[in-house]
């Protein structure tokens, strides 16, 4: 069964995990603490019993699947097929890529990631350079 979790930019600038929280007066992500958080088969979680704000607009979830170097890919990270520079996107119950000012798309399966070996570079707020032009 795939965990579904988010990632938000918190207040302080800093990446915050866990569970999303949305209440009428702020948005959080209910935290806790990943033992090894590259390989979510073998991960333990410790709730951290706290939520903390973070600006809804960085908010981004799991997609379930790992880059070919086993990195979570979350919704709107950069990522690297050797050729081109695609952003990870969630629309009508999926996740895809989309290339940057284009209508191309790539469906996201481990059996893509895999053959086009694609690696998670960064993401559209702490690299927006990596998509420009």
């Amino acid at each position: 069964m795939r965990k579904i979790k988010f990632r938000g930019k918190g207040r302080d600038g800093n990446w915050v995990y866990g569970q999303l929280v949305i209440d009428i007066n702020e948005t959080g992500i209910y935290t806790y603490i990943l033992v090894n958080p590259y390989y979510i088969e073998n991960y333990a979680c410790i709730e951290a019993d706290e939520i903390i704000e973070v600006d809804p607009e960085t908010i981004g979830q799991f997609i379930g699947l790992h880059d070919v170097n086993k990195i979570e890919i979350y919704e709107k990270d950069i990522i690297d097929t050797g050729y081109d520079r695609w952003i990870v996107k969630f629309d009508n119950g999926s996740f895809y890529a989309m290339k940057p000012n284009t209508s191309s798309f790539l469906d996201l399966s481990r059996e893509i990631i895999n053959y086009y070996e694609i690696k998670v570079i960064g993401n559209i707020f702490d690299n927006p350079e990596l998509i420009e032009n």
